[in-house]
């Protein structure tokens, strides 16, 4: 398996040796086109000025000459008419005169060896010791045809301020790489540790500790993944709990029913025991099928297969059927009911929407005190649907108010009998899907304000 620390030390050779690929491509083509020019002719001009003097003065004083000229830090070959060769200064490697050298005596031409050389790699020529890789001009002394071949030295070319660019060039090459080295250490490191993370939540195994301390993108991933295994850690424990929970609420009305139906069987009972029983077996039953259809329908919304029918209706006609229909259980607790419910057309899920009234109001009855009061108000914003519906009841602690739209959420555990803890759940999966808005306001001790907002018929 490549590792990434791997890949990223590749990458960075990849791109150092491209880099001085192209660099050396791209200097090539300046000292192709500018520099090699520029030498040859500024050679020329020294090559020029030399045999000028040269010239004005006797031959026997040439040698001489010349010996103080390569002390400059030139390269000079002197060849007269008998193609005999004298060498001044610095010998060069690769002494073999072409024929256009040769013939350079006596002629009045001039040998651009340093403007054509191609002989090694591009600007590689530059330092090539060649003696053909000169400029070269013929001169006359004592009536005596020459011809002079003069280039810098390449070793008094490399001063100690190149030498020491050259160090800087290399040290700095040298600690690029293993700074790169280091930061990909530093970068592979916490991502090294978030795959260790989530191997051990591929196995179910929560209890996350990332030491990632970081101010960069990093530092905020190793945040948030911490987060996220809290997160699957509540819920996986909250699942659990809801397991729990149903497989109690289940539990509880099947021994009923099952109980109540064998006391039926016993032949003694009275007329009004058996009614009392069945009534018993019967309220059980609903209570299983509602239970029932929570789960199906939180189910089907979690999947997002439920389909959402829209069609115009009345919103305030849904709620004041709604009411009515939890009249007994207000009259049943003497809880004092008022509400304001404006004329409203709506485009939505009537059925859908019909569960959100049903599983809100059903709350406020359950968590309001007996001799309470619920207020439901049905009004337009603009463009908005606002529905409230508040109680005056026991209210919602402040650090659950956050999670009671989670589903299998119980803000008492204890009080079962109140609910599955998915009404919330469902309520809010079904307002999301008609993009609307659920907010909930509670403080407890002084009761609960849940707020709906839907968009309005166009």
């Amino acid at each position: 398996m490549k590792t990434l620390y791997k890949q990223y030390i590749v990458v960075t050779l990849v791109v150092i040796f491209a880099s001085l690929t192209l660099s050396i491509f791209l200097l090539g083509q300046i000292y192709n086109n500018q520099i090699r020019v520029d030498t040859d002719e500024k050679n020329l001009e020294i090559a020029l000025e030399v045999t000028e003097i040269v010239e004005t003065m006797p031959a026997e004083r040439m040698d001489e000459y010349f010996q103080s000229v390569v002390k400059l830090g030139y390269q000079i070959v002197i060849v007269d008419g008998n193609k005999e060769v004298t060498n001044y200064g610095n010998e060069f490697a690769k002494t073999k005169l072409n024929n256009e050298m040769l013939a350079l005596v006596g002629s009045n031409a001039i040998y651009h060896g340093i403007r054509n050389y191609k002989q090694n790699f591009s600007i590689m020529n530059h330092y090539a010791n060649d003696i053909q890789n000169t400029v070269g001009v013929p001169f006359r002394i004592d009536n005596k045809n020459y011809a002079m071949f003069i280039r810098m030295d390449n070793a008094s070319s490399f001063t100690e301020m190149h030498y020491l660019i050259v160090g800087f060039l290399l040290i700095s090459a040298i600690i690029i790489f293993v700074a790169m080295i280091l930061l990909a250490r530093q970068l592979v490191q916490p991502l090294k540790q978030l795959q260790r993370a989530t191997e051990q939540i591929a196995q179910e195994n929560y209890d996350i500790d990332l030491k990632i301390k970081r101010n960069d993108e990093l530092g905020q991933l190793a945040l948030h993944f911490q987060k996220m295994a809290q997160r699957l850690a509540e819920n996986d424990q909250l699942k659990k709990d809801f397991i729990n929970n149903v497989s109690h609420d289940f539990q509880s009305p099947l021994l009923n029913i099952q109980g109540y139906a064998n006391v039926l069987k016993d032949a003694d009972n009275t007329e009004e025991e058996r009614v009392q029983y069945l009534g018993i077996i019967e309220s059980e039953t609903k209570r299983l099928s509602a239970l029932t259809k929570q789960l199906l329908l939180l189910s089907s919304l979690d999947q997002k297969n439920l389909p959402i029918k829209k069609q115009t209706f009345s919103l305030d006609q849904q709620l004041k059927e709604l009411l009515f229909a939890k009249r007994w259980k207000l009259d049943d607790k003497q809880i004092e009911l008022m509400y304001e419910l404006e004329p409203i057309e709506i485009y939505a899920d009537q059925h859908l929407l019909e569960q959100v009234w049903d599983n809100l109001l059903s709350n406020a009855i359950s968590y309001s005190e007996a001799k309470g009061k619920i207020v439901v108000t049905c009004s337009r914003e603009d463009h908005t649907v606002v529905v409230s519906i508040r109680d005056y009841g026991i209210g919602i602690p402040k650090d659950a108010l956050e999670r009671v739209k989670e589903r299998f959420y119980r803000v008492d555990t204890s009080r079962s009998s109140q609910g599955s803890g998915l009404g919330l759940a469902i309520v809010t999966e079904i307002v999301g899907r008609h993009d609307g808005e659920l907010v909930i306001e509670s403080e407890l001790g002084k009761g609960t304000n849940v707020t709906v907002r839907l968009l309005a018929r166009n």
